[in-house]
């Protein structure tokens, strides 16, 4: 038995779950390091082609989100392949490339885009941030320094041990309130509403966009259900809410607390059409986490 390597490997597991639990989400960090619009762009393989879409953002609406997806092979030939910040200037000329995938109204505000490319060399995640004209001069921290962090955040973003924990936490110490309150939060219309003038290439890419605009929408909402209560992603556009409260909840002002939260969003018109339908009541642990985590 190579006593010496178990050593390594239980130590390394030890400072993984440690980092894990520090690690913020990519909103909270952003928002902390002064990014008022910033996002992550993530490579992805379908039937259709390969494609970068966004899988993190703060600062964009639905549509936004889903306007920066473009072909890997636009991406690859507009950044240099050197994993350091690249930027973009309207000084020099250089934002007529992006035209299509910013609003007009808001292209004509950004005054620079910095791209900076991280974690896998040959595949390479892509980091967004873009500085409007009245916006103060971001301070950028070394490319290095960046790309770890992002590395982290991506890599622990679903971590299932982390999230159950978190969970089991909540769940135990709501029931002592009582039993859980079940809601589905539908934001399929929603969310259909905003990419239906967008072309996107095939069912496969509409659905991971769909899925990285309800996690965005999960993040955004998530305030709202304070511990013990939970919230988490569930299949295409919808999120799963437990509840925990002695007295029945008044569905119609909760609705229309999430309507108001989400503006930013997903816009006026389609916040209108966000359902809140309840699911139900759970008595136990094991049924309420089996709700929050089955898609």
């Amino acid at each position: 038995m190579n006593i010496g390597t178990k050593t390594k490997s239980g130590l390394l597991q030890k400072a993984q779950s440690v980092l894990a639990d520090v690690t913020p989400t990519f909103s909270k960090w952003a928002k902390r390091s002064g990014f008022a619009r910033a996002a992550i762009l993530s490579p992805c393989s379908t039937s259709e082609g390969k494609f970068y879409y966004t899988t993190d953002a703060v600062g964009f609406s639905a549509r936004e989100m889903a306007m920066l997806t473009e072909t890997q092979e636009f991406w690859l030939s507009t950044l240099s392949k050197a994993f350091e910040w690249q930027c973009f200037s309207r000084d020099f000329n250089e934002l007529d490339k992006f035209d299509g995938l910013f609003e007009d109204d808001v292209l004509a505000q950004i005054n620079k885009i910095f791209f900076l490319p991280f974690r896998n060399k040959a595949n390479p995640m892509l980091f967004v941030v873009v500085e409007l004209e009245d916006d103060n001069d971001l301070n950028l921290p070394p490319s290095s320094e960046m790309a770890v962090t992002l590395k982290n955040i991506v890599e622990f973003k679903n971590q299932e041990k982390k999230i159950l924990a978190k969970f089991d936490k909540n769940i135990e110490a709501g029931l002592e309130l009582s039993q859980s309150r079940l809601y589905l939060l539908s934001l399929k219309v929603c969310i259909e509403e905003q990419l239906s003038s967008l072309e996107l290439p095939g069912d496969e890419l509409r659905h991971l966009v769909t899925r990285a605009i309800t996690d965005a929408a999960q993040t955004i909402v998530s305030p709202l259900f304070r511990s013990p209560n939970c919230c988490q992603t569930g299949s295409m556009g919808e999120i799963k809410v437990v509840l925990f409260a002695k007295d029945e909840e008044d569905e119609q002002l909760l609705a229309y607390h999430i309507s108001r939260t989400l503006l930013g969003l997903l816009g006026s018109k389609a916040t209108k059409q966000i359902l809140l339908l309840s699911a139900g009541l759970c008595p136990n642990k094991a049924g309420t986490i089996e709700f929050l985590c089955k898609c």
